[in-house]
């Protein structure tokens, strides 16, 4: 069980990171994409930073509590890593199979895509802006489970090199 629930949290965090970009207050911006029907330059809405840290509070609030231990994310590694695979190449699959064929082969196409910039809900959520930011938040979340975990295994001796570790790929 504990394995199923580490399979789907990547799933849960996704969902979570989804729904508060679409409620959190976003900065509207015009790229340089253009839509590839009306022309127009697609309108994006960003609030990246304000996303992040609601989610490390949230996970903050969770530690604290005792609700959520500080390394769950870290103990649940390899089951996450599969949930996240999985529900990668299913969001993939759903979004190449809905779209009409280009022509080409199905592996090109699921490489490649089948619609160029995907929205969703009238602009407020754009495909590739939610991927970024869902991809630095788990990676700033499990950058803070390893290192609660490497201070709880190691308390009295933790290593600064992990501090540093996590400093500098957090700044990515």
């Amino acid at each position: 069980m504990d394995w199923l629930i580490g399979f789907f949290t990547p799933w849960i965090v996704f969902a979570g990171i989804f729904v508060l970009h679409l409620l959190l207050p976003a900065r509207r911006v015009t790229g340089y994409v253009r839509d590839e029907d009306s022309g127009e330059l697609l309108s994006y809405r960003l609030n990246g930073p304000l996303v992040l840290v609601a989610c490390v509070g949230i996970w903050a609030a969770l530690g604290f509590s005792g609700a959520l231990p500080w390394d769950w994310l870290w103990q649940h590694r390899w089951p996450g890593l599969a949930g996240a695979c999985t529900l990668g190449v299913l969001v993939s699959a759903a979004v190449v199979l809905s779209s009409p064929s280009r022509g080409g082969g199905l592996l090109a196409e699921l490489y490649l895509g089948r619609r160029e910039n995907p929205q969703m809900f009238k602009g407020w959520a754009d495909a590739k802006m939610v991927l970024y930011l869902v991809g630095a938040i788990l990676l700033q979340l499990n950058l803070l489970s390893f290192a609660a975990h490497h201070f709880l295994a190691y308390p009295d001796d933790p290593s600064p090199g992990v501090v540093l570790y996590v400093a500098l790929f957090s700044w990515f």
